[in-house]
């Protein structure tokens, strides 16, 4: 079963609701556009999806070419009370929308009648496909089991000591594994009250934290950024956190620097990814240290093995690729023996990303080895935005890259060759414009730089390097 939608209740009641009946969740983007869509529709085989009336007005012109059966479409609104005490994306408080050929999940809701019984599940049964891109630019479905999110949420509850008493804010996106582990299964896991954001703005962030004495909650690095540099963050009493964790993209030590000052207590810095059903490192609550994204979680394995052989296990210091074990490994990626075959190997998950380990065992994230732009801890693959932005008919040449960015961490730059009779009949702002609409708007390049031709190899592949060097001598997006 598919879900569109952004954080809201409904999300919660379609996500458990399909687990307790034992069908296979499929979380997609709320950003999405029609032609991301397709694609996740017809690998995953969906038959079922709940979304929103800005979601199925994406969805209605494509319904026929994919396998939906049946289509529940909800208003953000039908579950929120007549005067939100926060306020919400106004979104979320527009009437419902042209429905035909859909049903209304309130309706659908009303009616329902209880289960006899949930459909038994084995914890090696997948639970989840989470699609996450790669080199090839096409999504890949991760396949997580049931036995992935409990070890990875029994993990967190031991190391980070969460318990029912706890009251954790929901800002991170849901349908991200990190959102969706981190803060939606964690509440239900230990029974907890989630305090949940339909999207993230600033002051409202804050006030949920000072109303409702939120004691934790999962940021990303531009989150903490955007919290340590507003001129009103300290008007607020955010007393109630007893920690707050980072993911996403590296930190800079002096923006921890700056919350450490401000909040009182250290910034938790971790890692994960989708196929490792989000953390497998977190930085120790007693002793976090800036800069390192910890230390692997009790039952994870991890280790630096070298780039060129892949086996062998370099010392401290060392820069190499990270490699993982643990419960939380994926099942491999759906219909995709090839590439599970190249990820996971003799029971290691091959994360893609370099780094190194300090000599106390903290690891390091260095740079991502494929080419993996982080903007605003959402992942970005240049060939999948490259394989979109190749099929504007002035497009002749493209290669995408990641430059700095002190807000975002890093940002998307495309450097365009056109095609001879596009020349000067196109402009680079009328590019940008057209992959905001062709693809998720933090995919698209936020800068396009025209050019005569790319750099290459003798062997004819682009020089990525070269270009992200032209970006930052030119001060792109800096």
């Amino acid at each position: 079963m598919a879900i569109f939608l952004e954080n809201c209740p409904q999300f919660a009641i379609a996500y458990f609701g399909a687990l307790k009946a034992g069908a296979v969740n499929v979380c997609l983007n709320p950003m999405h556009k029609a032609t991301e869509l397709l694609h996740e529709f017809e690998d995953s085989g969906a038959r079922f999806l709940v979304t929103s009336d800005p979601g199925w007005a994406v969805v209605a012109p494509i319904r026929d070419r994919t396998g939906l059966e049946a289509v529940a479409v909800t208003a953000y609104r039908d579950f929120l009370p007549t005067t939100p005490a926060l306020p919400v994306p106004p979104s979320f408080l527009e009437p419902p929308g042209p429905r035909a050929g859909a049903e209304d999940f309130s309706v659908i809701a009303r009616r329902a009648t209880p289960l006899v019984a949930p459909k038994p599940r084995a914890l090696g049964d997948t639970a989840l496909l989470q699609y996450t891109s790669g080199t090839s630019g096409v999504p890949k479905g991760a396949e997580i089991t049931h036995g992935n999110i409990v070890a990875n949420c029994e993990l967190q509850r031991l190391y980070i000591r969460f318990t029912e008493a706890d009251v954790p804010l929901g800002v991170l996106p849901w349908f991200h594994i990190t959102g969706m582990e981190c803060q939606l299964n964690m509440m239900a896991y230990v029974g907890a009250s989630l305090v949940a954001l339909g999207r993230f703005e600033l002051a409202t962030c804050l006030d949920a934290i000072r109303r409702y004495r939120c004691t934790l909650t999962t940021l990303i690095a531009t989150v903490n950024v955007a919290i340590v540099n507003w001129p009103r963050t300290s008007e607020y009493d955010l007393s109630s956190l007893r920690a707050c964790f980072s993911g996403g993209a590296p930190v800079p030590a002096e923006i921890a620097r700056r919350w450490e000052a401000l909040t009182g207590y250290r910034l938790i810095e971790g890692y994960g990814l989708s196929e490792t059903t989000a953390p497998t490192h977190i930085n120790p609550p007693h002793r976090p240290k800036y800069g390192t994204v910890g230390v692997p979680l009790p039952l994870v394995d991890a280790k630096i093995v070298s780039l060129d052989d892949g086996r062998t296990e370099l010392k401290p210091g060392e820069s190499g690729e990270i490699v993982v074990r643990g419960p939380m490994i994926m099942k491999g990626y759906w219909r995709r023996p090839d590439a599970t075959a190249e990820a996971i190997r003799d029971g290691w998950f091959y994360t893609g990303d370099i780094g190194r380990v300090d000599d106390e065992g903290y690891f390091v994230i260095e740079e991502r080895k494929k080419d993996m732009i982080k903007a605003s801890g959402y992942s970005v693959f240049p060939a999948e935005v490259e394989a979109i932005m190749y099929r504007h008919p002035a497009v002749a040449e493209v290669g995408v890259v990641g430059v700095p960015d002190p807000y975002r961490g890093e940002d998307v730059l495309g450097f365009v060759v056109l095609k001879p009779e596009a020349r000067g009949a196109v402009t680079e702002t009328q590019l940008v414009d057209w992959c905001r609409a062709e693809m998720s708007v933090y995919k698209a390049p936020r800068t396009i730089r025209f050019v005569d031709a790319l750099p290459k190899t003798a062997s004819g592949k682009i020089l990525k390097r070269a270009l992200r060097e032209q970006g930052r001598a030119r001060g792109d997006l800096t």
